[in-house]
């Protein structure tokens, strides 16, 4: 199984770096849950339909924005997936905005 190595600004003050097995077709909100499980309990983040219907999960996936359920994980340019809450709006805790 490959590794994958994701990067989460969680705010202008914290950057985090987690390694994760990569599964076939893993998605990024996949990616995320397996840090959360895994790795920090404390991660905070939204997702409800897993299914692309109610963008809950749209955040900045190597920096553009993107559904997390949606998106294959997939390292950037650096070779590191990186993570983003969106830049509008006032952040709330990690991944999650206030809208």
């Amino acid at each position: 199984m490959n590794q994958l190595v994701v990067k989460i600004d969680r705010s202008e003050m914290r950057t985090d770096q987690f390694e994760i097995d990569l599964r076939s077709g893993m998605t990024v909100l996949e990616a995320v849950d397996a840090i959360y499980f895994y790795h920090d309990p404390s991660l905070a983040y939204r997702y409800s339909c897993r299914t692309g219907l109610c963008t809950t999960c749209m955040m900045l996936i190597n920096g553009k924005p993107g559904l997390s359920c949606m998106t294959i994980a997939e390292p950037g340019e650096d070779g590191i997936l990186h993570l983003a809450p969106l830049p509008r709006g006032k952040n709330i805790k990690d991944l999650i905005q206030e809208v």
